[in-house]
């Protein structure tokens, strides 16, 4: 069978093989090939090669089913089921789970999806969580421009089979109208130049398939770190007996020479520097028994030096956790 360029070209953009449509609905090949056999859940269209070639409507419909699958039903029962069947079985299923008190939401950040395949993946997920909660989720950027009447945004999710550089302008322009604050961009293809274009925004991005349960941790993960961070408590009388330690100086060693990956040199510059403070504490300690005259000017000395050397092992631990480096005991 011929194909014209331009039938093939527009098969090729709106169409997926086998092996991505497995990916993104998390379904086995063999599965789908069964599935397809026994069942006729879908029915694929073929290329010149006979390669199953799967619309998006396909894959929408076969989310659906997994979905319930994985709620325990049997695909032999369901795979019949026209797709709204197959939505208001899994409405039932999950009626409730989706339910969030609204003195919960006034705490939480509000998140709008959009995608074709992530707002089936969303729409029927337990999505409460006590950082965020889901204002809006849509199948386009039509829909969620006719029917978002939230308020302010905190965070965007985004969903596109492919990104290539000249769409870019197009994704900043939905964040930008949004008003949201952050965004995440779930993407099926994007070449090496269209994600150094993305990182410039310090947009956060990851490759299809992602499953909710990984997203939801994404997500949860930035509205963490958009939370005011919570003040050092510090001993106000820096004139007192300073604090204990709280790293050794095998610790601090290794800090120094840690790699960083946020590609900042964080760890080294603080190790460095409570190194230096702790060779001063000693060196007071040190005075005091050397110079009796000025014992308690040097105690004092040492003191301080002591209260500015435990705000910034605060302040390394600070970096320790969000790089999640290994300190060794």
């Amino acid at each position: 069978m011929a194909y014209s360029t331009e039938v093939l070209t527009s098969d090729l953009s709106n169409t997926f093989k086998i092996g991505v449509v497995s990916r993104i609905t998390n379904i086995p090949v063999d599965t789908l090939r069964i599935w397809e056999r026994r069942y006729s859940v879908v029915v694929p269209c073929r290329s010149e090669k006979a390669d199953r070639l799967y619309k998006r409507e396909d894959i929408n419909r076969l989310t659906l089913l997994k979905l319930l699958v994985d709620k325990g039903h049997s695909i032999g029962t369901i795979a019949k089921l026209n797709n709204e069947e197959l939505s208001q079985r899994l409405e039932f299923s999950s009626k409730g789970s989706r339910l969030v008190e609204i003195s919960d939401m006034q705490r939480k950040s509000n998140v709008v999806a959009i995608g074709d395949v992530l707002s089936l993946q969303l729409e029927y997920s337990n999505n409460v969580d006590s950082n965020f909660y889901f204002s809006g989720i849509f199948r386009n950027e039509e829909e969620f421009h006719d029917k978002n009447k939230t308020e302010k945004i905190d965070m965007l999710v985004m969903e596109f089979p492919t990104v290539q550089g000249d769409h870019v302008s197009s994704i900043e322009k939905i964040y930008r109208e949004s008003g949201a604050s952050q965004l995440i961009l779930i993407y099926g293809f994007m070449n090496n130049s269209t994600k150094k274009k993305l990182s410039q925004n310090s947009f956060v991005f990851f490759q299809a398939p992602i499953s909710t349960e990984h997203l939801k941790t994404e997500i949860r993960n930035l509205a963490k770190n958009k939370q005011p961070i919570a003040p050092v408590k510090t001993n106000s009388d820096v004139r007192g007996p300073s604090p204990k330690k709280i790293y050794t100086t095998k610790q601090l060693i290794q800090l120094s020479s840690a790699s960083s990956t946020i590609k900042c040199e964080c760890p080294q510059h603080l190790s460095s520097i409570i190194i230096k403070l702790l060779q001063f504490e000693a060196y007071s300690e040190e005075c005091i028994t050397r110079y009796k005259k000025d014992a308690e000017l040097h105690r004092l000395l040492g003191n301080m030096t002591g209260h500015a050397r435990s705000i910034l092992e605060k302040a390394l631990t600070e970096v320790v956790t969000a790089e999640n480096i290994v300190v060794e005991k």
